[in-house]
């Protein structure tokens, strides 16, 4: 049976506000959904959202008796804020309220690749809150299902993957013919309602989906072809990079030249963290039929 109340933390966010309107426009389930945000926050109801399905709670994320009030009640309670400092203690407040207000099943801010060694000093926080987790639906508290769906691919199109549609640049590490999972924003709110939807599915486990699979090279292809230009293209030693990022973050320097090389080396390196098996869970979870070619017409349009 569906999970149907639905607390939501991060939905001002660029997951969090989709997400929402997809839950209150799903064919799945009536989901009702509840947006936590902290009393200082300025978020406010989206407009023109039906009132009777939505509700905005605000909370001190540091008082537990406020937290465990704005989550009675509820049957999951999916976290989609950003993977900063913040995330662990942020987490184990949500945590330790939604098991004592007695919440079936949390879906952590996961929504990224699969662990390397090489990011172990930006995605520490990640790892401790996945143990948390873990443990604690190991004792039978809650349970959880994370999702990783590699990087986003129209929020990391320019920022991770290389390319400057209005330079008309893009950059390739290595030789650029390396493949990676990439995900929609839709798709992964697909994935999110489709657990909600259907509980009984990947109960305490990370699934892994996507939408595309695919090269740099290949990309580039689609955006010459639908542009008609003709891009500058240039290359970097993504071991090389990767080792100068990783070194810069061990001193302690998390400067945006490191992290981002650190991110963007540990999915196109030959050891990719975005490269699962092809047939991963997307099928499972309603996935599939997302047009490469269309979702690249909407970025060059925006561009």
């Amino acid at each position: 049976m569906a999970y149907k109340n639905i607390v939501v933390v991060g939905a001002k966010g660029k997951l969090g506000a989709p997400l929402i309107q997809a839950l209150l426009s799903s064919k799945l389930a009536d989901f009702t959904v509840t947006a936590l945000v902290r009393k200082s926050s300025e978020y406010a109801a989206p407009e023109n959202i039906d009132t009777n399905r939505f509700k905005l709670a605000r909370a001190s994320f540091d008082v537990h008796e406020e937290l465990v009030a704005a989550l009675k009640g509820q049957d999951a309670v999916v976290l989609v804020f950003t993977a900063n400092q913040e995330l662990y203690p942020t987490t184990k407040a949500i945590l330790e309220a939604a098991i004592e207000a007695g919440v079936k099943r949390i879906i952590p801010s996961e929504f990224g690749c699969d662990e390397l060694p090489m990011t172990d000093g930006l995605w520490m926080p990640k790892r401790m809150v996945n143990q948390m987790i873990d443990d604690a639906a190991k004792k039978n508290q809650i349970t959880y299902t994370a999702i990783r769906n590699g990087p986003w691919f129209e929020l990391a199109f320019e920022l991770i993957l290389g390319f400057n549609l209005k330079a008309k640049t893009v950059l390739f590490y290595d030789n650029g013919d390396r493949k990676f999972h990439t995900t929609t924003v839709a798709s992964v709110c697909q994935a999110i309602i489709s657990l909600l939807a259907h509980p009984d599915k990947f109960v305490n486990q990370i699934v892994h989906i996507h939408d595309f699979f695919v090269t740099q090279r290949e990309l580039l292809d689609l955006v010459e072809q639908e542009t008609g230009s003709k891009f500058e293209t240039s290359t970097v030693d993504a071991e090389a990079l990767a080792a100068r990022a990783v070194e810069g973050l061990q001193r302690g320097e998390f400067t945006q030249d490191n992290v981002l090389g650190a991110i963007r080396t540990s999915i196109f390196r030959e050891e990719g963290n975005a490269r699962w098996d092809v047939n991963d869970d997307s099928a499972e979870l309603g996935l599939g039929g997302v047009s490469l070619v269309e979702e690249i017409r909407k970025l060059i349009s925006k561009a």
